[in-house]
């Protein structure tokens, strides 16, 4: 991704003190209608992430609940003057003290964007960012720190402490190709994969955030993990499991799965729980409810893809079987989401050859719309 000038950063900075709160509010993007229907919740954008085709440029879309309108590339809207867009394989975003921070793995940078204009504020240099998180004043981020898939060199991962206010930037090394992180208490915990490695990882790392420094790595009873929440003071975390890949005489690939992918729970002092049945991919938090999707049938050859909905509270979780549902539209899910405020479900569809698609369903798991969106849709995020 091109770097836009320190001249332009100023005019930037510029135009943003000159706008006041009222016509900041009003600010829009060109769209098409879309058919949404009536919302009947808090939020009023949802911001769509498309990772692009690896490793070329990303997207950021819109979808205006409150205009009923489908903004596509809103970076390149705000932004004309940076010629290469947002930059590439889009890995994951939050909104750090009211901007936007966009993680671009391919591009090994972050970008920051002010809101509601999504006028471009800063770019920093992150070696392929993955995941961030943030508390207080700071926004922490995995990194993995250029370790390069198949090579024999076990390269360790990083997290980056960035300062929201002037940026400045630590780093500490962790494990193998670490994933998600969370903050609980005064502790962060990072997942790590090890996922370039022919041998995975299975451990997850703690950093005192006081000191930030490494305070210990605690191995777990699964490997190669992924993402990660905080809920019940517990640390929430999915596993990719293990497979490998060959080919048949047909030279089509098959896939041999060793071990499923894996929900489990931790509490502070290393006390896991497995959640044996849910096969969790993908994993987002809503109140109490875990939502995560996965392939059920993965241990016998099959393909049967699941939405669980875990009660983080106790002990039970609700399986729902995609072909049983109107869920059975989702062809490829690639992310979900739930709307705390009306318990709509939203899952990406994702196509890395074309259009994807993004899929509503309400607290009944009942199809209420679908609108067009990017290539290889993959993170959602509520404003």
């Amino acid at each position: 991704m091109k770097k836009i000038s320190l001249l332009v950063f100023s005019a930037v900075l510029v135009a943003i003190a000159s706008c006041t709160k009222e016509n900041a509010s009003e600010v829009t993007f060109a769209g098409i209608e879309v058919e949404v229907g009536e919302q009947n919740g808090s939020f009023s954008k949802l911001y769509i992430l498309n990772e692009g085709t690896f490793p070329d440029e990303s997207t950021l879309d819109l979808l205006d609940f409150k205009n009923k309108k489908y903004c596509t590339d809103i970076f390149a809207q705000a932004n004309p003057e940076v010629a290469q867009g947002i930059g590439n394989t889009g890995n994951d975003m939050a909104v750090v003290n009211g901007k936007l921070w966009v993680l671009l793995n391919a591009s090994n940078q972050v970008a920051v964007l002010h809101l509601p204009d999504a006028k471009l504020e800063r770019v920093l240099d992150v070696e392929s960012p993955r995941y961030i998180a943030a508390e207080g004043k700071y926004a922490y981020i995995t990194s993995y720190a250029g370790a390069v898939y198949g090579s024999e060199e076990m390269v360790a991962g990083k997290v980056y402490r960035i300062d929201t206010g002037n940026y400045e930037t630590q780093t500490v090394e962790v494990g193998y190709q670490p994933e998600g992180l969370a903050v609980l208490g005064n502790k962060l915990y990072v997942a790590n994969s090890g996922g370039y490695n022919w041998m995975h990882d299975n451990r997850i790392s703690v950093i005192d955030l006081a000191s930030f420094k490494l305070d210990k790595q605690v191995r777990t009873p699964v490997t190669n993990l992924f993402q990660m929440v905080v809920a019940q003071d517990k640390v929430w975390f999915s596993s990719y499991g293990e497979s490998t890949w060959s080919q048949d005489a047909e030279g089509n690939w098959i896939q041999s799965v060793s071990a499923p992918q894996t929900l489990v729970s931790m509490t502070p002092d290393g006390k896991f729980t497995e959640w044996d049945g849910v096969h969790a991919n993908r994993i987002s938090l809503c109140g109490n409810t875990l939502v995560a999707f996965g392939n059920d049938a993965e241990m016998e050859g099959g393909f049967d893809n699941c939405l669980y909905l875990v009660n983080t509270t106790g002990t039970t979780f609700q399986k729902v079987h995609f072909a049983d549902t109107d869920l059975k539209i989702v062809g490829n899910p690639y992310a979900v989401l739930m709307n705390g405020s009306n318990n709509d479900i939203y899952i990406a569809d994702a196509s890395f050859t074309g259009g994807s698609k993004l899929h509503c369903f309400d607290s009944a798991l009942k199809h209420k719309w679908t609108v067009e969106t990017g290539v290889g849709t993959g993170h959602l995020l509520l404003q």
